[in-house]
């Protein structure tokens, strides 16, 4: 059974775009069998004697009067054309801020909004009203866009097999997207909805991570990088509760993610246009803002042609449940360079799974410059089938002879060119290792300056816990 609150703030400033977000926040009322609560924001009335004597206070009365007016009738007309409970509020305040603490105080599901039409030099200095509501709100805030003449917002009131709500929902990572699945999830609980989730990433920052060689086509989805990325990916939406289909796609994208998403959402894969959108809100402010952006406030600022849902995203810095959470390590990466201080320390790879069992990628890289980028261009190999036999015999004489009763299985490989460091790195994301476990010679002084270190460069750019074992003296 849903949780969610079965109250929907609606925003209104008489538009006709503020027109078209009632009616799709009654359609949606009357689907998830909630209720309206219609509020138009006036500023504070004036305190300056100077425009009291002028009549201000007049002037005042008639405003909030035409306000209560406007909302009495716009919520009885949604009331009978939806079937639902539509109560009308007039606010004072600052327009977002009033918006945002009623929604608050009240605990409401979600705020609804037109697509605002502020002024060019206003929302460059400000942002919209929308814009600002979904950079404060605690609760997900809908952006409806201007029905076109003669047609309707598709919100089916049952569940039915032949039109169920066809919802995107732009999937950006593993972290802090709990928010967007619960509110999918919420919309299956109340009736048939089919959900695509789909996540888009930047092909040659992939490629760098994941140290890809070979030529590559950006524009064409990668299995690689697809490979890597779905694990991550699908535990998140597996289960998901609630009626109909869960669907996840991964795919390439080169520009704003924003656009990206927008022209996602106009080609959907099954030929059935989506009715719905579901973005992640970060929220930032100040610096992060600027620097970072957000899909969600450009979906405010330019709204997409169907509603778009910007739900607040908490990072995982904030949960913080999950820091008590202890981590299973069950993938070690255990690179080496076949010296005896490379090979002393495989021994301890095996030991992080001792008590649970895993997988131990053992590996060897061969250093030989690459061509730049390294997935532009055909890899070429340096080692032959003999050298490459022979180095694949020494790790495996690696192998602890214990290692199977333990429930340890090992997977040995080569690479064949690059920096070790680098490859050591790329090579822990794309095999979605756990922990990296490698020996460390212990340079210090010239040495280490002339020579470098690659234990160090590995726990200075992983991205996972390295273990370094030092030399003996």
């Amino acid at each position: 059974m849903s949780t969610a609150s079965d109250l929907i703030v609606c925003a209104t400033d008489f538009s006709a775009e503020a027109a078209s977000a009632l009616e799709w926040a009654a359609a949606f009322a009357r689907r998830e069998k909630a209720r309206i609560d219609l509020v138009h924001v006036l500023p504070e009335p004036t305190h300056d004697r100077e425009q009291l004597a002028a009549d201000a206070a007049t002037f005042e009365a008639a405003r909030l009067h035409d306000a209560r007016a406007g909302l009495a009738d716009a919520a009885a007309t949604a009331a009978r054309a939806a079937g639902v409970s539509v109560h009308a509020h007039v606010l004072r305040g600052d327009g977002h801020a009033a918006i945002v603490e009623h929604a608050r105080v009240h605990g409401a599901r979600a705020i609804v909004m037109g697509a605002t039409r502020a002024a060019r030099v206003e929302r460059w200095v400000l942002g919209s009203i929308a814009e600002r509501t979904v950079r404060s709100a605690a609760c997900p805030v809908v952006i409806v866009p201007r029905r076109q003449p003669g047609g309707a917002w598709l919100m089916p009131d049952e569940a039915s097999a032949e039109a169920p709500l066809n919802v995107l929902v732009g999937l950006e990572g593993p972290t802090g997207v709990a928010a967007l699945i619960r509110f999918a999830a919420d919309l299956r609980r109340q009736g048939r909805c089919d959900v695509t989730f789909l996540h888009l990433y930047w092909p040659h920052e992939e490629y760098a991570r994941l140290g890809l060689h070979g030529s590559r086509n950006p524009l064409d989805v990668d299995a690689d990088v697809v490979r890597n990325l779905e694990p991550k990916l699908r535990p998140l939406i597996d289960g998901l509760p609630g009626q109909g289909r869960v669907t996840l796609e991964i795919k390439p994208a080169l520009g704003s993610p924003a656009a990206n998403l927008a022209l996602a959402a106009e080609d959907s894969a099954d030929a059935r246009p989506f009715d719905l959108m579901i973005v992640g809100s970060h929220q930032r402010h100040g610096l992060a803002r600027a620097l970072n952006g957000s899909v969600a406030r450009s979906f405010a600022r330019h709204a997409a042609r169907i509603p778009v849902v910007c739900v607040p995203v908490v990072g995982a810095a904030h949960h913080a449940a999950d820091v008590a959470d202890l981590p299973r390590l069950l993938t070690v990466l255990a690179p080496t360079d076949l010296s005896g201080v490379g090979n002393a320390a495989i021994p301890y790879a095996y030991a992080l799974l001792r008590g649970t069992g895993g997988v131990v990628e053992l590996c060897f890289v061969s250093d030989h410059a690459l061509p730049t980028p390294s997935y532009a261009f055909e890899p070429h190999s340096v080692l032959s089938a003999a050298e490459r036999a022979g180095l694949e015999q020494q790790l495996r004489a690696l192998v602890p002879a214990d290692a199977g009763p333990l429930g340890i299985t090992t997977h040995v490989s080569i690479i064949d060119g690059g920096r070790p460091a680098e490859e050591i790195v790329t090579a822990a994301e794309r095999l979605n290792v756990d922990a990296i476990n490698l020996g460390s010679h212990g340079r210090s002084g010239v040495s280490r300056a002339l020579l470098g270190s690659v234990a160090e460069a590995v726990v200075r750019h992983a991205r996972r816990p390295v273990l370094v074992v030092p030399a003996r003296r």
